[in-house]
């Protein structure tokens, strides 16, 4: 049996960046069928089940998947151009975004930039912040972004699963939060 965690992992480097070494037909949405999914995730993983693959997409944890009509994408994180089909929404006052700490002044100088995404990720928590952080750095940096401030001056924020999304963020929104 395929550890479900390694699963994870392969179907968001399949749903979000598109190796060449495996193909799939997405939709301008992200979308791709449910069966080529299917297929592909087996030929890697010949012990994986539907059943495994389904339960790791419809997990609700932290919602990095969405299943359509027989189609699946992954709700975040692209490498590649998708058109999400979501309306700007507005976001709470503040986002956080974790980061090593080494990188927080160039970020403060020249904002947050979605840096090979298509958009910037962030975090409606302190505590998801820095555990995404943590993936860099065991005690991160957690940039402070003025989200209400920077949407009404025009950046438009979109609401992708557990996140809220933002194509980039001048540095004039940010700050560290101090421990």
């Amino acid at each position: 049996m395929v550890p479900l965690d390694r699963l994870s992992r392969f179907l968001s480097f399949l749903l979000r960046h598109r190796p060449p070494e495996y193909p799939l037909a997405f939709d301008r949405q992200g979308f791709v069928a449910w069966s080529e999914l299917l297929r592909r995730v087996q030929t890697r993983y010949p012990d994986a089940t539907e059943d495994d693959i389904r339960e790791i997409v419809t997990a609700a944890d932290k919602r990095r998947f969405e299943l359509r009509d027989d189609k699946v994408r992954a709700t975040y994180g692209h490498s590649f151009p998708v058109d999400l089909g979501g309306e700007s929404v507005a976001p709470p006052e503040e986002l956080y975004f974790g980061t090593a700490r080494d990188l927080a002044q160039s970020i403060l100088r020249e904002g947050l930039k979605p840096r090979g995404r298509s958009y910037v990720h962030l975090s409606t928590s302190i505590d998801e912040a820095e555990a995404v952080g943590r993936r860099r750095d065991p005690a991160p940096a957690i940039i402070v972004v003025a989200a209400r401030a920077a949407q009404q001056s025009g950046i438009e924020f979109y609401s992708s699963g557990p996140l809220y999304l933002a194509p980039q963020i001048p540095s004039r929104f940010l700050s560290v939060r101090k421990s």
